[in-house]
Order: structure tokens, then C-alpha cells, then sequence
């Protein structure tokens, strides 16, 4: 009767077993490795008479772990398949898993259009005889970028357009500058600078007057455009 007993709870786990591999891959291997542990040292060597326990045995063997005809002489045999049966699937998803990251991790195809990089941005105070040194605000900020290298890009003379925003969304254009295109759209900036490109990496920098009204603590974001499109942006605390 105790073995009876005992090999019941076997199979009912095994059962149970099945239908939590079911679940979502992320805890496969957990549980995997603990029903693996917890039947390691079952020994089938002692033959049971229990009909029930056979009935449960054969139930395993020619229903839900036989999808190929498969056979298994023992119960164990049963786990330690459907074990690597899963291992296998989940294998497969992880590869799948990683094909996917690796091509989304392709470098995406140049445009002809310019981009900004490394830009930085530092706060210039002027000193004069008309400075209070109790002042303690910045006259200008110094903006510099990289434009990138792109063999799409044409060479030649090319404007750069400097917007600087302060922490309250206001646009600091100390001369109301603004440029406007073809198509009526109307770009309002803080400085511009004209820079020969040659399709390699060319270094630019420009200082930017500030508007004492509109200069305040805070993060400022500074947008490089240029054709009226936004080529490069960074954030600058004061």
C-alpha cells in the first residue's frame, strides 16, 4: 500500500508537470530543474502490482508523450524525455529570439542629409567695464557639434541653424531672428553659422547671445538644423 501510494503521487506530479511546461518559457528552465531534481532518485526497479498505477503508466505512454510513437519503459524515462523535449523547443525560441535581435541591430542605411554629433554646450561670461562682477548670469553660450561623414551628402557651403530653448519653452533669439522656406515654414533660431563640408567629418562651433530676460536656471535644449530639418539635439544645465 505505501508503494502504491507513493507511486501515485509520482504520476499525478508528472501530470501536474505537464501542464505548467505549458506555461510562459521565461520559467522553463526553473521548472524543469526541480521536477529533474525531485525525480532523480526515483528507483523503478521493483515491479508494482497496483492496476491503477498501470493504467496511469500506459495512459502516459500511448497518449500524451507518444506523438511519434514513442515507448518509455519507465516513468523516469517519461520525464527526463519530455524534459528535453522542451529543452529543445525553448532552444529554438532563444535562437529565433536572438535572430530577430540581430537583425534589428543592423546599421540603418545612410540618408542624404547631414547629421550633428557630440554636441556640447558651455556658459561664456564676458567681462567689461560695463559688467557688474554681482552678476552671476552667462552672455552666451558656446555651442559646438560634429557633422558627420556621409559620401551622400553634397560638398559645398552649408548653413547651420543654432536654437536654444530655455527651461519654460521659450526660444532665446536675441535679434527676433527667424528664417523662413519655400513652403512657408518658418524656422525661429538663436544663431547661425555658414561651414564648408567636404563629406568627412567636419568639427563647428558658434556662440550664441543669450537674452538676460530669458536666461534662468535650468535645463536648456539646444536643436542644430539644418534645410529646416533638425539634425542633432543634446541638453545643457545651467
Amino acid at each position: 500500500m505505501f508503494f502504491s501510494i507513493k507511486y501515485y503521487k509520482v504520476t499525478d506530479e508528472f501530470e501536474n508537470f505537464i501542464e505548467i511546461s505549458e506555461l510562459e518559457n521565461k520559467v522553463l528552465d526553473s521548472q524543469l530543474t526541480e521536477i529533474l531534481h525531485k525525480y532523480d532518485s526515483i528507483s523503478i526497479k521493483n515491479k508494482i502490482d497496483s492496476v491503477r498505477f498501470n493504467e496511469q503508466i500506459q495512459l502516459l505512454q500511448s497518449g500524451k508523450l507518444t506523438s511519434n510513437n514513442t515507448k518509455f519503459n519507465s516513468t523516469e524515462d517519461s520525464i527526463v524525455f519530455y524534459a528535453k523535449e522542451q529543452q529543445s523547443k525553448k532552444t529554438s525560441i532563444v535562437n529565433n529570439a536572438t535572430a530577430v535581435v540581430n537583425s534589428n541591430s543592423k546599421v540603418v542605411p545612410k540618408t542624404d542629409r547631414l547629421s550633428a554629433l557630440n554636441i556640447n554646450a558651455k556658459g561664456v561670461k564676458i567681462y567689461s567695464d560695463n559688467y557688474n562682477l554681482k552678476d552671476s548670469k552667462i552672455q552666451q553660450l558656446r555651442v559646438c557639434f560634429t557633422l558627420e561623414e556621409n559620401q551622400l551628402v553634397k560638398s559645398g557651403e552649408k548653413t547651420i541653424y543654432v536654437q536654444i530653448v530655455n527651461p519654460k519653452n521659450q526660444i532665446i533669439s536675441a535679434g527676433n531672428t527667424s528664417v523662413e522656406s519655400d513652403l512657408n515654414v518658418k524656422l525661429q533660431y538663436s544663431a547661425s553659422i555658414d561651414t564648408k563640408y567636404k563629406k568627412e567629418d567636419t568639427d563647428v562651433c558658434t556662440y550664441v547671445n543669450l537674452e538676460q530676460k530669458k536666461t534662468i536656471k535650468g535645463k536648456y535644449k539646444i536643436n542644430i538644423y539644418h534645410d529646416f530639418v533638425k539634425i542633432g539635439t543634446t541638453i545643457f544645465e545651467y
